[in-house]
């Protein structure tokens, strides 16, 4: 091993390390899209008093719990692993800049999974308003945990005042902070929008598929729209600054 950096043939650690992230990443971000598609849908089905579109939810649900706490979970290992095995040096840097961030992080995520399984094991035997208070409170520990990343993630690719100050929050509250937030909270609405018609065709009552198919619609469009928008902000941060003459 070429401390502190693992150079392989063929396929360098650099496609190993996109391999497994790229597939985290969609899944995180169906995660934090999901938190809030779920007490969407819950709501409208209690406010319509809709058993079939209830029924859905909870289908969804246990799909979503699926998909993000085990196939999520592995690849999130995944990518600890395979950082720390290519760029072991790199990883420990990370690590002890954002120490802080990090641990926080983590809390939101434990939080995150308490909330998840409590709202899916007692989706029947639960109160309803308690039930939609654990819903909501998901939805906002998964996007906490994405605020704390994106400013991680965002401080790798635009450092800003960090390089010279070595200041927490310059590196935290980087230049694409603010964009890319909003890129990625839009991006996590856009695909579980995706996901609603992936479940939703499973819904026998004709007309109840019909409704989620078309609220499915909006959860897509509108957000592709909105991050597109968010999009051209993060770009900014890339473009060269111009000399003075």
């Amino acid at each position: 091993m070429e401390y502190p950096i693992w150079q392989l043939t063929t396929f360098g650690g650099g496609f190993f390390i996109a391999l497994v992230s790229v597939i985290h990443v969609f899944i995180a971000h169906f995660a934090v899209g999901g938190g809030l598609f779920l007490p969407y849908f819950e709501t409208m089905a209690a406010r319509e008093n809709s058993p079939a579109l209830l029924e859905y939810v909870k289908k969804h649900t246990r799909f979503f719990l699926l998909l993000t706490m085990v196939l999520g979970g592995m690849t999130g290992v995944g990518i600890w692993y395979t950082i720390s095995v290519i760029a072991p040096d790199a990883t420990s840097s990370l690590i002890h800049t954002f120490v802080f961030a990090w641990a926080t992080e983590w809390v939101f995520f434990l939080a995150e999974i308490i909330a998840l399984l409590i709202y899916y094991y007692k989706f029947d035997s639960m109160n309803r308003r308690d039930h939609l208070i654990v819903g909501w409170l998901y939805f906002a520990f998964a996007w906490l945990s994405l605020f704390l990343i994106n400013g991680i993630i965002g401080y790798m690719l635009t450092p800003g005042g960090w390089l010279e100050t070595r200041d927490f929050w310059q590196g935290f509250f980087n230049p694409s902070f603010w964009p890319s937030l909003f890129f990625r909270t839009f991006m996590a609405f856009m695909i579980a929008g995706l996901f609603g018609f992936l479940t939703a065709h499973r819904i026998m009552d004709e007309a109840v598929r019909e409704k989620v198919y078309r609220a499915c619609a909006r959860w897509t469009v509108v957000p592709v729209v909105l991050a597109l928008l968010s999009a051209g902000g993060i770009s900014r941060c890339f473009r060269p600054k111009r000399l003075n003459a």
